[in-house]
């Protein structure tokens, strides 16, 4: 049974209440008018007669997410990237704009407020939940789709949590969540990585450049071998490498929380009260633990570094610290991606004939080179990149060639209007043979030579 008394200028909605512990306690409500608390009233009465009434809570959407990041961090295992890129999103996106609601008082249309109010927000308005001054180029960039959706399924899981512990009857997560952006990468040709790795003089950068390429390997990855990992005579002499670690710059704080299984290593501070830690932990999923094999150019540049790092422990035995990792600096100490990133964007800088590239893109433009050159092999050049699904890899990273676009155009016009009287109006032109068929494009993939089938190959991918 609930009451209404009046209280000064408004209304309180009084009942008793049985709480998640079972006890009895009194609960009251306050309304601006008559018409609200009577609403309220017969609300709560049916809800008790039903069973279906939920205590009073005034936990807010900000406490609901710090409760539920460790537990779902736990569940799932995160790694640490997982978990700090999940935090970032919830203090620099979420909370700003609903962390002080109550989270029985969420309603659909909030959250769709809140997808608005991020769709015209700058990248890095708040960081570290604090609200940044920015310059007016930075005012330009505007949070992603991709990001958006991300914090569509942090929302949807927390709230999802809130049914499951009784704070809410229903989700006011809407279904449908903001769409991922489908951005294409910019990548370079196996031309201009042939001629970039002719040009790169620096043996760190080309040994960590050429084995990106051949391997279409993560930044992390790449950092992440030891010299135990590298089998000469493996693959029947071939030679090749186990790809199983991935080297990461991680927050102490995300280390202690993710999962302690997936981290192999913490290498020793070298500056004094860092707040991140460098670790090998283990690849991104169960995928990427694979091997690569080496080429003939690729194994001699190796044989030479390991015989480089060699010489430098020998020569310099009082201050080297052999990190154990085949990246590493002079005094042995392991080397990072930032740092290989600034030394390729140095290189980049001092050669602007080449297109400007970030370090990843090397990884897009060795996949979409294998999909060219093993006709469209998906499941071979999967084992080599590591993806978790094929989709993955032909969504991502299978890049649109341009001339393979335009002699695909060619092919087609020369077929179809063979068939039309607008082939009489056309340029005299040699007869076109067989009509084109699948099993025919299948046929000349097999058969031609190998440039033919790189571009004919290119033009399918189109």
């Amino acid at each position: 049974m609930a009451y209404i008394n009046k209280r000064g200028d408004g209304y309180v909605v009084r009942y008793t209440y049985t709480d998640a512990q079972g006890r009895r306690r009194d609960g009251w409500e306050n309304y601006r008018t008559e018409k609200e608390a009577k609403q309220r009233k017969q609300q709560v009465e049916v809800e008790m007669h039903e069973n279906t009434f939920l205590a009073p809570s005034t936990m807010t959407v900000q406490e609901l997410l710090e409760r539920w990041l460790p537990l779902q961090s736990g569940k799932h295992k995160w790694a640490p990237k997982t978990y700090e890129a999940t935090k970032a999103n919830i203090q620099n996106h979420i909370v700003p704009y609903l962390g002080t609601m109550r989270v029985q008082e969420v309603r659909a249309y909030h959250i769709e407020q809140l997808y608005e109010t991020l769709r015209k927000t700058p990248c890095g308005l708040y960081k570290h939940g604090a609200k940044q001054e920015l310059t007016e180029k930075q005012q330009t960039r505007f949070l992603s789709g991709t990001t958006l959706n991300e914090i569509h399924g942090i929302l949807r899981s927390a709230f999802y949590y809130a049914t499951e512990w009784d704070l809410i009857h229903k989700s006011p997560i809407p279904r449908d969540a903001p769409k991922r952006n489908t951005k294409e990468r910019a990548i370079w040709s196996s031309e201009m990585v042939a001629e970039a790795l002719d040009s790169i003089e620096d043996e760190m950068l080309h040994l960590a450049v050429h084995l990106t390429f051949i391997g279409s390997l993560r930044a992390g990855e790449v950092l992440g071998i030891t010299p135990q990992d590298l089998d000469f005579d493996g693959a029947d002499g071939r030679g090749k490498v186990e790809i199983n670690k991935a080297l990461q710059r991680v927050g102490k704080d995300a280390l202690k929380r993710c999962d302690p299984d997936c981290i192999l290593r913490v290498f020793p501070d070298q500056r004094e009260g860092s707040g991140t830690a460098l670790v090998l932990k283990t690849t991104k999923n169960k995928n990427s633990v694979r091997h690569i094999f080496m080429t003939e150019p690729l194994k001699a540049e190796l044989r030479h570094w390991l015989e480089k790092l060699a010489r430098e422990e020998t020569d310099h035995p009082d201050h080297y610290e052999n990190s154990g990792m085949l990246f590493r600096f002079s005094n042995g100490h392991p080397v990072e991606q930032t740092y290989i990133r600034k030394k390729f964007e140095s290189w980049q800088a001092a050669h602007p004939e080449y297109n400007r590239i970030v370090f990843h893109a090397l990884r897009h433009s060795s996949a979409t080179y294998q999909l060219v050159v093993s006709g469209g092999d998906i499941k071979s050049v999967q084992g080599n990149t590591g993806h978790a699904t094929a989709g993955i890899l032909v969504n991502t990273y299978a890049h649109i060639q341009e001339q393979g676009r335009l002699e695909l155009s060619d092919k087609m016009a020369a077929d179809f209007y063979r068939h039309t009287k607008a082939s009489a109006a056309a340029a005299p032109r040699e007869a076109c043979g067989a009509p084109l068929t699948c099993e025919s494009i299948l046929q000349a993939l097999r058969s031609a030579e190998p440039e033919t089938r790189k571009k004919l190959a290119l033009a399918l991918l189109a």
